[in-house]
């Protein structure tokens, strides 16, 4: 399975989010050998809905899972994998980073 393959996945369902939730991403960097490690990027969020999320994993299975659908500072609606499809770099090319893409999702806060 190549990577694009593995983040092929598909919404099925959404649904609006509540007003004050937010996603923190943050692009992590490994450079292989080293044990060298960085946060390349990181940014926070406003979650704009949560989706059903048909995820396809390395080894060939596929499971649904809860999704936050945010909006980025470019002004576009992304997922978690698809955010994550475009800023991980798996299997890198001899010297580079290997990158990866995590997520934290925080509540709003009480009134």
């Amino acid at each position: 399975m190549t990577d694009d393959d593995r983040f092929r996945n598909e919404i099925l369902s959404m649904t609006t989010a509540q007003p004050g939730w937010t996603i923190r991403a943050q692009v992590k960097a490994h450079r292989k050998g080293t044990g060298e490690r960085w946060v390349e990027d990181e940014a926070v969020f406003p979650v704009v809905a949560w989706a059903v999320v048909a995820c396809h994993f390395r080894d060939g299975g596929i499971g649904n899972r809860a999704e936050a659908v945010f909006l980025t500072a470019e002004g576009r609606l992304e997922h978690e994998s698809f955010y994550r499809w475009q800023y991980s770099e798996l299997e890198p090319k001899a010297g580079q980073p290997r990158m990866t893409v995590s997520f934290e999702v925080h509540a709003p806060s009480p009134a």
